[in-house]
Formats: structure tokens, C-alpha cells, sequence
């Protein structure tokens, strides 16, 4: 009678061990599982979203020196990207523009957040509405006053934090 007593105790006891861990593994399994989907749609959509910038210029006449050649009274860059991925970069006008040189970079607001500020950016798709797979936009940076002759780099980011630079001279 004490060994049957003594095996039932000792089967209650690993049942509710068992229902214990289950009780404490499962929720952690599956918030595991939740944050894996999480990080892998995450990848997928940076994956997806690529762009490259293949060209950036003043607004220099044939002699490089600067005019206001589009006449809206600023003196402005020109940068043009191409969407190389397989999905549409939407929100553009959240991205960062970073202008400038080792060791001295300025952050360029868009133009819906800079107000009557300058520098500020905004943008255009060049052949389409939306900047979709293989379409390019261009940015335009406005300044009031011409940029110094020189070696620049620019740096652009879009909102899922795919970015890409590029080297150009003044």
C-alpha cells in the first residue's frame, strides 16, 4: 500500500511539473515566434527596398559657374534616384539628406518640415506618379546662396533605413 500510495503522489507530482512548464515555456515560444515573423517581414521589406543614386549636379552653367538656371530664385542641387528593388518606396518625403565632406555633414530638412527655411529638399518622380520599381526620382535641394566649388557627398535615407551615398564636385 505504501508503494502505490507513493508511485500515485509521485505521478501527480510530474503531471503538475509538467503542466507548470508547459504553462511557463508556450507564452515564450510563441512571443518568440511572434518577434521572429516580426524581424523577418522586416527584412524582407529592407531586402525588397533598395535604391541607388546615380547622378548629382549644381545648377551650374557650362562654365560651372552657378545660375539660377530654372529661375525660382535659389540656387539648387540636383540629385536623381533609381528605385533597383522589386517594391514600391513609399513616404518619401520622411527620408534624410545629408550634404557635405568628412567632417562637416548637414542634415537638409524636406520642404514640408523646413517651412520658408532654406536649405530644404523636395522631390519629383521622373516617369510616373509613384516611386515604383525602376522609376527615378529627382531631388532638388534649394539654397539661398551657391555652394562652394569642391568634392561633396551625398547621403540619402530612406524611412526603413536603406540608404546610399554618392560622390560628386561643384
Amino acid at each position: 500500500m505504501d508503494k502505490v500510495l507513493s508511485t500515485v503522489l509521485l505521478v501527480v507530482a510530474a503531471v503538475v511539473t509538467v503542466v507548470m512548464v508547459i504553462n511557463a515555456v508556450y507564452p515564450a515560444v510563441g512571443e518568440s515566434a511572434s518577434a521572429l515573423s516580426s524581424v523577418s517581414a522586416k527584412t524582407a521589406d529592407r531586402v525588397k527596398s533598395q535604391f541607388q543614386i546615380i547622378h548629382a549636379t549644381g545648377e551650374l552653367d557650362k562654365n560651372g559657374t552657378w545660375q539660377d538656371i530654372n529661375l525660382d530664385g535659389n540656387f539648387d542641387l540636383f540629385i536623381w534616384a533609381k528605385n533597383t528593388g522589386t517594391i514600391t518606396i513609399d513616404d518619401v518625403k520622411n527620408a534624410d539628406v545629408f550634404i557635405g565632406h568628412d567632417g562637416s555633414w548637414e542634415r537638409i530638412n524636406h520642404y514640408d518640415y523646413a517651412g520658408s527655411n532654406l536649405p530644404s529638399w523636395n522631390y519629383s518622380v521622373e516617369n510616373g506618379t509613384a516611386w515604383t520599381q525602376a522609376s527615378t526620382i529627382k531631388i532638388e535641394i534649394s539654397y539661398t546662396a551657391p555652394l562652394s566649388s569642391g568634392e561633396y557627398r551625398v547621403k540619402f535615407i530612406i524611412p526603413n533605413g536603406i540608404a546610399d551615398e554618392f560622390d560628386f564636385s561643384l
